[in-house]
């Protein structure tokens, strides 16, 4: 490739990026990288790349992989000191970032309004047997380039029982698959339940729940059910767990010196082993009565354990973050935070006369709730909150986007302005026939969305499309990983003629 011809294709990145809508992220990543033997390398890609090479040391030329395939890729070091980065290209013109031209009508289960459709870019496959749940509830992805299962995603199921279509015979716990929906850890159909937590009771469909995947890799579960209620905590690879609180079960009269009852969302900072451990909740009984205050309605609202590195089961007593009671107690809810400190809350209102998203300053003030968004864009005082039906929802890394698994089992996508999201800018991924119910949902590190359905019986992977590019890098000390809408100069060479063609077709489209 010529000099000037570099310079075409890297103002024509430019360009694409100054005109799309909306900021756009890479969807094919290296994940879940390993060095073994001292010189051998191996990571997992998620999705078929346009462009896939790797490069030592930080100079000389890209060397080429195979990225026709998603799968596991490998290559070698010339020494064990050798530094290495990664690179993934990919240009495509459907995505949920990128409008369709059709609108989604309004439906029962749906938003309250008619909205722009975004595209339905599928990555992963519904006829892998490994992405069959009969009775999905949470999804998590784990997204510290430092961690040993970054890349991996998580997917509670909270029934035994069997799929239809593809057959698949799944138990009451725990699943792990890599970036490209393989078996993380060889389990197969086989449930994990360290520590036999889930259900220890009694059964529950709420046993286990939501799932977040913290900084350090290890997954934590909320337990939504009266019988169990809690919070647990397991190892990367599901083999040791234990509950997070004192004292089993979620009452609605939480039982004194019980500082928890059924918990619907975690959301976890720090560690127990760095000593700075932080769990947030969102607690269908608790109320400030039980915790030395005074009102005895304020459940469902978000509650902070500072742990640190404190034994647990813990008994710490919590402080509720939020400085009004923004959710309704008989909702179920979710919870995400951004990386500014600001927190998103959710809850499943199919009238729409309630706010279905809150977002808290990190002082627990309001800074915006959906409903006062929707009356102020419609013009109408009294109108319905657009974002109704809302059974999850999750915040991109970066902050840009939001998104949202609505009841009818699409994906509602929001652009967020300054950590505020912009209800003008929404659209919905049409995932299919309506059918309820939609259950969780997840960001990637490279902005794929992440959903389960007990619908569907499917977990699902959509693609942002759009000019995509990500790097997975080591320094010979550690992982990091960084993504942009222009690559570096040095790595054009990896567009091709058809990669600068489809840009073309993008940018035109946008």
């Amino acid at each position: 490739m010529t000099r000037t011809l570099r310079l075409k294709t890297l103002a024509a990145m430019a360009a694409l990026s100054a005109t799309l809508p909306f900021s756009l992220h890479a969807a094919p990543f290296a994940s879940r990288v390993v060095i073994s033997g001292g010189t051998n390398v191996s990571f997992v890609l998620n999705e078929p790349a346009d462009a896939l090479a790797y490069r030592l040391n930080g100079v000389g030329p890209l060397t080429p992989l195979n990225g026709a395939t998603k799968g596991t890729k490998s290559f070698s070091l010339n020494a064990p000191t050798d530094t290495f980065e990664i690179f993934a290209n990919k240009v495509d013109t459907v995505g949920y970032t990128i409008p369709t031209g059709a609108t989604i009508a309004v439906v029962a289960n749906g938003l309250s309004q008619v909205t722009n459709e975004s595209g339905f870019k599928l990555i992963s496959d519904d006829t892998n047997p490994l992405t069959r749940f009969n009775s999905p509830r949470g999804v998590s992805v784990s997204n510290n380039p430092a961690s040993a299962n970054f890349g991996v995603s998580y997917v509670a199921n909270s029934a035994a029982g069997n799929t239809t279509g593809v057959v698949r015979s799944v138990g009451d716990g725990l699943y792990a698959l890599n970036a490209d929906q393989s078996d993380a850890y060889g389990y197969g159909n086989t449930e994990k339940d360290p520590g036999n937590l889930f259900d220890a009771v009694s059964a529950s469909a709420n046993s286990a729940f939501r799932i977040m995947v913290s900084s350090a890799g290890s997954v934590y579960s909320s337990d939504f059910s009266d019988a169990n209620g809690n919070v647990n905590v397991a190892n990367q690879d599901l083999t040791v767990g234990s509950r997070l609180l004192t004292g089993v079960g979620g009452p609605s009269a939480v039982p004194a010196g019980q500082y928890h009852g059924s918990t619907t969302a975690v959301f976890v900072e720090g560690s127990a082993a760095t000593g700075d451990l932080v769990l947030y909740t969102l607690d269908e009984d608790l109320t400030s009565a039980n915790v030395g205050g005074v009102s005895t309605t304020d459940k469902n609202s978000l509650w902070r354990y500072n742990i640190g590195a404190g034994a647990t089961p813990s008994n710490v007593i919590p402080t509720k973050v939020n400085a009004a009671n923004v959710l309704l107690s008989g909702a179920t809810s979710d919870l995400d935070k951004g990386a500014d400190g600001k927190f998103y809350l959710a809850q499943n209102r199919s009238a729409g006369g309630e706010a279905g998203v809150v977002v808290l300053n990190p002082d627990g003030t309001v800074a915006y709730d959906s409903l006062t968004a929707s009356r102020t864009l419609l013009g109408n005082p009294t109108a319905n909150d657009i974002l109704r039906n809302v059974l999850a929802m999750a915040v991109s890394a970066d902050q840009k986007w939001m998104a949202i698994m609505l009841n009818n089992s699409d994906v509602a996508v929001v652009p967020l302005v300054a950590g505020i999201p912009d209800l003008a800018g929404r659209m919905v991924v049409n995932t299919g026939t309506d059918v309820n119910s939609g259950r969780d949902i997840a960001f990637d590190a490279a902005g794929n969305i992440h959903y389960v359905s007990s619908g569907q019986a499917l977990y699902r992977v959509l693609s942002p499309g759009g000019a995509t590019y990500a790097k997975t890098s080591w320094n010979g000390q550690s992982l990091s990983f960084s993504m942009s809408n222009v690559p570096e100069p040095s790595t054009l060479c990896l567009l091709g003629s058809a990669g600068i063609a489809a840009i073309g077709f993008v940018r035109r489209r946008a």
